[in-house]
């Protein structure tokens, strides 16, 4: 088990006082099984981890204990060798329990002791496999009946009646036992009905219903809930409203992120857990534009003191990042720069006279700047007469400066192609306005000079002007 996550266990059974003087006992007996160990792990979050692995006893149990109780969830014995595994539920109130089950066919042969809750569990678990199998025989007939439409309509109809019998089953479960863990695992895998709209219009009858969906998504779940962050449903559930529910642009995104931090504020733990979790998601995202994610959630969570178990060192790493990131987020005006030409004559980014200014951070001995010369030339002689204009700056510095010139005619960037531009002591501090920390680097400007598209590959480039010029377009004719 990992530091982090023995830390985490720790402070929550610390927590509790009164619940950890009872701890844990849970003997688990398996047939069909003649490994000696059993291996305890549960899901946290997206992942799994190993809690214990114990021998099996004298009696033929394998036994994990200990006077502190777990923190409550969905909890996995792993099976050597293919480490396939059994679910267990473990509430905070039943944490001391006897299972024997077959390991070659779990559901079907298990028998539970001292937990209701598992006992319910598996249950509703051997009610769906009966109902898949029936299921699955209702769909192999369908592929046989070859276009019988009255044996068709007979199967379809069965196939219905199978799944209202496992929602009626569902809804009962609910009705009687609203408090169990089961519950709360079921619960939360049922989507929100959608209500009937009153709207004759097809476009406006799926947006209503997207916008109600969207809205209602969490219904059925509490993401606040610990018990939940230790279940395999909580993560899918955030992360499906995040990833395709929500539009996937920045603004769109950042509102679907302040929705769950806001549900999470009153869970310590879940807080702290998906706050880290959008950081790094964000901080690692290859997805041009989101990097305004994670703008957003170090100035919005962390540099407000909001992540209050960072250190100091790490947070000003954290929201220096996000300072410097800030300025050049695309739909920005894009940062002034004053560079020089080959006369050393001052050249000032705002000054270009182009509906498209590509702005090209490169340098002479950069490999991946070798390889991205051709494909800015190529672009640049495709593009001259459309409005784009390339304005190349090299980032050779001091001594090395003069380089630039010798690589501008190896590489073949000519003065007719490219405004080309050094600034050999960064008077400009391109390199801090723009976060210049490797090249090639590349964005894309309007006449405006705000930022449309960054950070892109030259072999895109061509392709990616091509998209910004009709999206322009069609937006002016649209604004018509």
């Amino acid at each position: 088990m990992t530091r982090f996550i023995a830390i985490i266990l720790g402070l929550l059974t610390a927590a509790s006082p009164v619940l950890a003087q009872k701890g844990y006992n849970i003997r688990v007996k398996l047939d069909n099984y003649p490994e000696k160990e059993l291996v305890l792990g549960f899901h946290y979050g997206d992942k799994q981890y190993v809690k214990d692995t114990v021998e099996a006893g004298p009696d033929g149990y394998f036994t994990f204990q200990a006077d502190t109780l777990m923190p409550c969830g969905v909890y996995l014995l792993v099976l050597k060798p293919d480490n396939s595994f059994i679910q267990i539920l473990l509430p905070e109130t039943e944490q001391n329990f006897t299972i024997q089950t077959d390991a070659k066919a779990a559901v079907e042969n298990m028998k539970v002791k001292g937990s209701a809750d598992n006992a319910l569990f598996y249950e509703y678990l051997s009610f769906l496999n009966t109902r898949r199998i029936e299921a699955d025989s209702v769909r192999a007939q369908l592929g046989r009946v070859n276009g019988n439409t009255a044996d068709s309509l007979r199967l379809i109809e069965k196939s219905g009646k199978l799944d209202k019998e496992v929602r009626q089953y569902q809804e009962d479960l609910l009705a009687k036992s609203p408090a169990t863990l089961t519950a709360k695992i079921i619960k939360s895998s049922l989507e929100p009905t959608i209500p009937e709209f009153n709207e004759p219009d097809p476009q406006k009858l799926q947006m209503r219903k997207y916008y109600w969906y969207r809205e209602h998504y969490f219904d059925n779940i509490d993401i606040a809930d610990p018990c939940m962050l230790r279940s395999p449903v909580l993560h899918q559930k955030i992360d499906t409203y995040v990833n395709k529910i929500a539009p996937q642009h920045p603004d769109s995104i950042n509102q679907a992120l302040d929705l769950i931090i806001g549900k999470l504020k009153n869970s310590p733990e879940n807080y702290k857990f998906y706050l880290i979790h959008f950081l790094n998601t964000y901080a690692k995202s290859k997805v041009v534009g989101m990097d305004a994610c994670y703008v957003h959630i170090a100035k919005n969570y962390y540099c407000n003191g909001g992540a209050s178990w960072v250190g100091n060192e790490d947070l000003e790493k954290i929201c220096d990042n996000a300072r410097r990131l800030e300025p050049i987020l695309i739909g920005k005006i894009a940062p002034n720069i004053i560079v020089k030409d080959r006369n050393d004559k001052p050249t000032a980014l705002w000054d270009v006279d182009a509906d498209y200014t590509v702005l090209f951070f490169w340098a002479p001995d950069c490999s991946h700047c070798k390889k991205a010369a051709p494909h800015m030339v190529e672009f640049a002689e495709k593009f001259k007469d459309r409005g784009v204009k390339v304005f190349a700056v090299c980032t050779a510095v001091g001594e090395d400066g003069p380089e630039c010139w010798k690589a501008i005619e190896e590489k073949e960037f000519s003065d007719f192609l490219f405004l080309n531009t050094y600034d050999p002591y960064v008077q400009s501090r391109y390199k801090t306005l723009y976060d210049v920390q490797s090249t090639p680097q590349i964005f894309i400007l309007d006449r405006k000079h705000e930022i449309l598209v960054k950070r892109i590959g030259a072999e895109q480039l061509g392709q990616v002007m091509e998209d910004v010029i009709r999206f322009q377009k069609e937006k002016i004719h649209q604004g018509k």
